[in-house]
C-alpha cells in the first residue's frame, strides 16, 4: 500500500508565457513510494507542471513543499529529485558504464561507491554486461534504461519522468511500463510520470491526475477515473465513451435517448440536465423486445478480443464491444444495468469543470 505520508505539495502554482496561462491555481499533493501520472492532451500543462517540481521552471504565483519544506527557489541540482526526458541526452562519446557515472563522478564520490552504484544500477535495467558498450549500439529501449539507470544512481526521492516512452515502438513500450512499475515498486520511490497515452496511465499508476485546459480536473486511481469521470473530458479521455445529453429527473432515474432509466446516481436535484456516459464494453446485445433501446447494426469491426459494433438507435448512435457479433442490418436491442449508467453534472464551454 502507498504510504499517506505526503512528499511534494503544490501550493496555487500558476504559470504564464507571453500572458497565455498554461497552468491556473494547481493544488496537488503526492504520497511518499506513489506512481502519480499527469494525464492530458498536448498543451494541457502536464509537462510545465513537472518542469516546475524539478526547478527547471519557475510557477509566477504559488508554492512547491517539498517533505515540509518551501523548494520553490532552489535550482534542480539543490532539490531530491531526477528527471527522464523523452530524448534521452546520453553522451555519446561515454560508455554505458561512464553515462550512468557521470553525475557520481561530478559530486566526486569514492571510486569503489561509484562501482558498487553502477553495478546496482546495471543489474535493476537488467543490462549486467553491457557497461562497456557503447550507447550507440544500443537499441532506444535499452538506451532508455540507461537514462533512467543514470537518473536513479543519484538516489533521489522523486523520480520525473516526461513522456519517456515515446520514442520507443508499441511492443516494447508495453514491456517497459510492466518494467517502469516494477522498478518504482523495488525501489520503493516515488514517480512523477507525463504522459498523454491513457493506457500508460491506466497500467502503471496509483493514482493519475487528469489535466485539461491548465487545470486539474479529476484526481484518483485509475479504477476510479474510469467507472466514475467526473466530467465529458474525462470519460472521453480515458478510455471509450458514449456521452449523451439527458435529463436526471429524480434520484435514480434518468432520461436520455428518448427513454428513462434506472440508474444508482443521486443529489443531482430534479429535472437537471446531466451528461450520461456509457461505457462499451457495459451495452448489453438483447433481442429487441428485451431492449430499452432498439437500433440496427450499422458496422462491425473484429478488435481481437471483442467486436465493436455501431448501432444506430434513432437520433443517437451507439459504441458496442461485445464478444457475440451481430452482422450489419441486424435490429437489436440494447440494455444497461443501472450501476453501468454513469452521470455527470454538463460540462459548460465557458470554462473547464475542476
Amino acid at each position: 500500500m502507498v504510504e499517506e505520508q505526503r512528499l511534494i505539495t503544490l501550493e496555487g502554482i500558476s504559470k504564464a508565457y507571453d500572458g497565455v496561462t498554461v497552468l491556473s491555481d494547481i493544488n496537488l499533493y503526492i504520497r511518499k513510494k506513489e506512481f502519480v501520472t499527469l494525464l492530458g492532451p498536448s498543451g494541457c500543462g502536464k509537462t510545465t507542471t513537472l518542469r516546475i517540481i524539478g526547478g527547471f521552471e519557475n510557477a509566477d504565483t504559488g508554492r512547491v513543499i517539498f517533505d515540509g519544506q518551501d523548494i520553490s527557489g532552489l535550482p534542480p541540482y539543490k532539490r531530491k529529485v531526477n528527471t527522464v526526458f523523452q530524448k534521452y541526452a546520453l553522451f555519446p562519446h561515454l560508455n554505458v558504464r561512464d553515462n550512468i557515472a557521470f553525475g557520481l563522478k561530478l559530486k566526486k564520490m569514492p571510486k569503489d561507491e561509484i562501482a558498487r552504484r553502477v553495478d546496482k544500477m546495471l543489474d535493476l535495467v537488467n543490462l549486467q554486461g553491457f557497461g562497456k558498450r557503447s550507447v550507440d549500439s544500443l537499441s532506444g529501449g535499452q538506451q532508455q534504461r540507461i537514462a533512467i539507470a543514470r537518473a536513479l544512481v543519484n538516489e533521489p526521492e522523486v523520480l520525473l519522468l516526461d513522456e519517456p516512452l515515446g520514442a520507443l515502438d508499441l511492443k516494447l513500450r508495453k514491456e517497459m511500463q510492466i518494467e517502469l512499475k516494477s522498478m518504482q515498486q523495488r525501489l520503493g520511490i516515488t514517480f512523477l510520470y507525463v504522459t498523454h497515452d491513457q493506457e500508460e496511465a491506466l497500467t502503471m499508476s496509483d493514482t493519475i491526475v487528469v489535466m485539461q485546459g491548465g487545470h486539474i480536473l479529476q484526481i484518483g486511481s485509475p479504477k476510479s477515473i474510469y467507472d466514475e469521470p467526473k466530467n465529458a473530458f474525462v470519460a472521453n479521455f480515458i478510455g471509450e465513451s458514449n456521452i449523451f445529453p439527458g435529463t436526471m429527473i429524480h434520484d435514480e432515474l434518468v432520461r436520455f435517448c428518448g427513454e428513462e432509466f434506472p440508474c444508482v446516481d443521486t443529489d443531482f436535484g430534479e429535472d437537471a440536465p446531466v451528461d450520461v456516459v456509457v461505457r462499451p464494453e457495459d451495452v448489453l446485445l438483447v433481442g429487441e423486445d428485451a431492449g430499452q433501446v432498439t437500433g440496427v447494426v450499422r458496422s462491425v469491426l473484429f478488435k481481437g478480443v471483442h467486436y465493436e459494433m455501431m448501432v444506430d438507435a434513432g437520433e443517437t448512435t451507439w459504441k458496442v464491444h461485445s464478444t457475440a457479433m451481430q452482422p450489419v442490418g441486424s435490429r437489436v436491442g440494447l440494455a444497461v444495468v443501472p450501476f453501468n449508467i454513469h452521470i455527470m453534472h454538463r460540462m459548460t464551454e465557458e470554462a473547464p469543470a475542476k
